[in-house]
């Protein structure tokens, strides 16, 4: 048997001071926080919007940051722009959610062998300088920064305008580390932290994994999801002390909600990763500052607690969850037919 680990993160937010709700963010760090636009920010109609300038302006201001920050500049690749453009295509006029949906196959629709991919997703409207407010959201946001100073290569943009009575300006920016050959066994992570316009990042890393011929795929009746849900907290708990940082307590609305969802993904009535995000913050019922979402899903360990909680650990936007400064934390597991295990773990403060 061939043992996968998939992970994702997301991440929204909330702009409480005009009362507007931003569409999750796949990597979940929902952060409520003003959003201050001068009377004289006028929104642009979308006719008047040269969105290849757009586009190269991204592209600058990114690179600008790298060199400053002593890293190779990327290269723009046209292939990888269409995958993008078509993405905030989809996003402007409604055809997906804000995010990360069909991540794996945009990376997958470029067709240049790569051993890592990533994506920043972001949109926002009524701002003279729409480039500069997304990227510098980016900026500070430790997922999006983590793939923004990646050891990457290749890259591509697309900014479309939206149509709508709002005139959002949507942005997809790709990440490409180029191979000889192709890699194996897909690994997908998505990092976040917010912003003052909505942000995602998603980062899609293959991998290939050996297992041992005794590594055994138990019936779903086998398995403890009880047990395992509280191994998670304790090693999350015991990192986090390790940390010097203080432990989480679990609450039983937020496991609820955790369990709901990672049922959902299990059962494929949701796709894998943070769809429902927004929604399940506010099922919980409990009035907060922020939170966040770290998923993950895995097939044929002996210990997939431990690879769960290791992938999380070794991912910077997974990582800025599980080290964030919340309070209260709630998680579920579920198990399906093919054996893969689970894991959503949702943060609050």
């Amino acid at each position: 048997m061939i043992k996968t680990t998939i992970y994702s993160v997301a991440l929204g937010t909330i702009i409480l001071s005009s009362g507007a709700i931003a569409t999750p963010v796949t990597n979940s760090t929902f952060t409520p926080t003003s959003s201050n636009v001068s009377n004289s920010t006028v929104k642009i109609a979308a006719s008047n919007v040269d969105t290849a300038a757009l586009e190269e302006a991204v592209f600058k201001q990114i690179n600008d940051y790298r060199v400053s920050q002593g890293l190779k500049k990327l290269t723009r690749n046209s292939a990888i722009d269409n995958q993008a453009r078509i993405h905030s295509q989809d996003m402007a006029k409604g055809k997906v959610p804000f995010g990360h949906t069909g991540f794996s196959e945009r990376v997958k629709a470029v067709r240049i062998p790569y051993s890592s991919a990533s994506e920043n997703v972001a949109s926002n409207y009524r701002y003279s300088d729409p480039v500069t407010t997304a990227v510098q959201g980016w900026l500070k946001s430790p997922g999006h920064l983590a793939n923004i100073r990646g050891n990457f290569e290749k890259t591509g943009i697309g900014v479309v305008v939206s149509n709508n009575s709002r005139g959002e300006i949507f942005f997809t920016q790709l990440f490409f580390t180029p191979v000889t050959t192709s890699a194996t066994t897909p690994v997908t992570t998505s990092a976040t932290t917010p912003a003052t316009t909505p942000i995602t990042n998603s980062t899609f890393t293959p991998t290939s994994s050996n297992v041992s011929n005794d590594t055994a795929n138990g019936a779903a009746s086998s398995v403890d999801i009880a047990a395992l849900e509280k191994a998670v907290f304790k090693q999350i708990n015991d990192y986090r002390v390790s940390q010097g940082l203080k432990k989480l307590t679990r609450n039983s609305a937020i496991d609820n909600q955790a369990r709901i969802h990672s049922q959902d993904m299990a059962q494929g009535k949701v796709p894998f990763g943070h769809t429902g995000f927004s929604e399940r913050v506010k099922a919980v019922r409990i009035p907060y500052s922020s939170a966040g979402e770290n998923v993950a899903y895995n097939l044929g360990y002996s210990d997939p607690v431990t690879t769960a909680v290791q992938g999380w650990l070794k991912s910077p936007g997974h990582l800025a969850n599980i080290i964030g400064n919340y309070e209260k934390t709630g998680i579920g597991l579920a198990r399906n037919s093919r054996g893969e295990i689970h894991f959503t773990q949702l943060f609050f403060r």
